[in-house]
């Protein structure tokens, strides 16, 4: 008799048979979720750090405390992102208590989900990266309507200055592994012999462990002494240094603040 060989990126996800179980797994989905949006944003947070100051002429004026400002507020503002982005998927994670067929049909919606987010956040980022070079100005809420207003049409006229096609290959390859990553993590938590037997106390460290990553994150001024506002990104005189603490979706989302950010005066 044969024996089929699984591809372990592609094994598929445990189902635990305790309700609660389910849910939490779910859970951590979502926590590697937010994890990965914020380890793809460093990593696009040093490619505007290397394209729009260390190889220009501001490396010499911007300080090393304004490099270490990018780095901490924008990890806020990337923690925030991935607490809007977990919002759906815990409202669809409480259906998977009620029957294996519920965990994995909840499993592919936020498996959906997590691929339109990283989809959207790599397209947003090559466009932030463009409108910023061609500008001096960071993405807005009003250029994304006027997009959607004819997507292909301005794709194909926007072919002829931008490398379209890289950036198309590039979203699809990122969200692709993106997607891959957060399966495998989601495959491994899964399988964890934690959710084998019950073991209430483990379960509801879990739990706390995972709302204390949501609450963290959330920083509103229910849950922080200091709320994440639009004006923390200001923490430099030089507009560029502000445009870019920033992730390009927070970035769309703040548009109202760009002006106040492009202030000279600190």
């Amino acid at each position: 008799m044969k024996h089929q060989r699984t591809i372990k990126a592609l094994a598929p996800v445990q189902c635990p048979e305790h309700p609660f179980a389910r849910v939490l797994v779910l859970f951590m989905s979502l926590a590697v979720f937010a994890l990965l949006i914020c380890a793809l944003n460093f990593v696009f947070r040093e490619l505007y750090m290397d394209v729009f100051i260390t190889q220009t002429a501001l490396d010499k004026v911007v300080v090393k405390d304004e490099y270490i400002d990018i780095w901490m507020v924008g990890l806020r503002y990337d923690a925030k992102l991935a607490y809007y982005l977990m919002l759906p998927g815990i409202v669809v994670s409480l259906l998977g208590a009620l029957g294996p067929a519920f965990f994995r049909l909840c499993l592919k919606i936020i498996g959906v989900w997590v691929t339109l987010s990283a989809a959207w956040l790599m397209a947003t980022t090559c466009a932030n990266i463009h409108v910023l070079g061609a500008t001096g100005l960071p993405l807005n809420a009003a250029q994304v309507d006027l997009f959607f207003n004819a997507p292909f049409a301005n794709l194909a006229a926007y072919s002829s200055s931008y490398p379209i096609f890289f950036d198309t290959v590039m979203t699809l390859f990122v969200t692709g592994l993106f997607l891959g990553l957060w399966h495998r993590l989601t495959t491994i938590f899964s399988t964890s012999g934690l959710w084998s037997h019950v073991n209430m106390i483990n379960w509801l460290i879990c739990l706390c462990c995972f709302f204390g990553l949501v609450w963290t994150s959330a920083q509103t001024s229910v849950t922080s002494m200091d709320p994440l506002t639009a004006a923390q990104a200001k923490i430099s005189k030089i507009p560029m240094v502000n445009y870019i603490v920033m992730n390009a979706p927070m970035s769309i989302h703040y548009s109202d603040s760009h002006a106040m950010l492009g202030d000279t005066a600190k």
